[in-house]
């Protein structure tokens, strides 16, 4: 089976760095551990925003301004994220977090990616005004970065053995489980289980594949935020199913609706009015007046740098 052979492939801790520190006044050499999930985040996160960089001055925009955007985003967002899970970690499951520094700990694990991104995009929204930037061409290809950088670290959580659904039964397709929750404790050694990972990493890649066709096919008649509002609309949409197979989501009472399924339902329904809104469709509304910006359908050469 593929995943088994790839679970073989792919250690929980790629390597290590060795830094020296003083213990009781020796000198000690200690290990760095950098994982395997973190690297595929850098490595999403990397391709995703030299491929948007590139967009982004095909219309005529500064990348740097993209890359400046993307810093924000990218601090802000994990930090939701983590604010996010603790909040939501403490409300279903009654977690105690002992002082600041065990809550911002983002290495211990625990980041909800949804309210990560609700945060970040209020954020970075905020200051691409400030900056007077077309803030819907910039969230356009934001989408993009966000598609494509999940979508390849979603793959972490295959090396991590996490993200996975209930069992297949079936014993050729699944994941193998070393230590599944406890849920599926008394579960015979060999079940297999939904590749939940895969069902999202595969979404978030057809969806980047969707927006790259559609930007390339309309340049002289794209409208700026259909892509984002497409974006939305795609990736709050999936994950709302995909959030059927996550048992180790926490549920709202006794409703069958997890939290992170609540803020995707959200999120899609926000990319319908984003859609409705940059096309016109809401009476009295106006993308333009709304951020303030023309949003003409525009493709200006890209401009040169030194």
């Amino acid at each position: 089976m593929f995943f088994d052979q790839l679970q073989d492939l792919l250690p929980v801790i790629l390597f290590n760095i060795p830094f020296p520190t003083w213990v009781e006044g020796e000198l000690v050499w200690q290990q760095f551990a950098i994982y395997t999930y973190g690297v595929l985040i850098a490595i999403g996160i990397g391709l995703g925003a030299f491929i948007a960089g590139r967009e982004i001055e095909r219309r005529g925009h500064d990348a740097d301004d993209f890359y400046n955007g993307l810093l924000i985003a990218v601090i802000s967002g994990y930090f939701f994220a983590r604010i996010g899970y603790v909040v939501q970690d403490n409300l279903a499951n009654g977690t105690q977090y002992n002082g600041i520094a065990e809550v911002l700990n983002f290495r211990a694990g625990g980041v909800n990616i949804m309210w990560g991104f609700v945060g970040s995009a209020l954020i970075t929204f905020w200051w691409a005004r400030r900056k007077g930037l077309a803030v819907w061409h910039f969230a356009d290809v934001a989408g993009l970065t966000i598609l494509l950088a999940q979508g390849i670290g979603r793959w972490g959580n295959f090396v991590n053995q996490e993200l996975y659904g209930p069992p297949t039964g079936s014993e050729t397709f699944g994941l193998l489980i070393d230590r599944p929750i406890a849920a599926y404790a008394g579960l015979p050694v060999g079940t297999r289980f939904h590749p939940t990972f895969f069902y999202e990493s595969l979404a978030l890649l057809i969806g980047f594949a969707i927006m790259m066709v559609y930007f390339r096919r309309n340049r002289d008649s794209l409208i700026p935020g259909l892509g984002f509002g497409f974006f939305m609309l795609w990736w709050g949409g999936n994950r709302a199913w995909i959030e059927l197979f996550r048992p180790d989501q926490p549920n709202i009472g006794n409703s069958p609706l997890t939290w992170s399924m609540l803020v995707a339902i959200i999120v899609a329904l926000a990319g319908v009015y984003v859609l409705l809104l940059v096309t016109d469709k809401i009476p009295g509304q106006e993308a333009s007046s709304t951020f303030s910006q023309s949003r003409g359908r525009v493709y200006k050469p890209a401009r040169k740098r030194d």
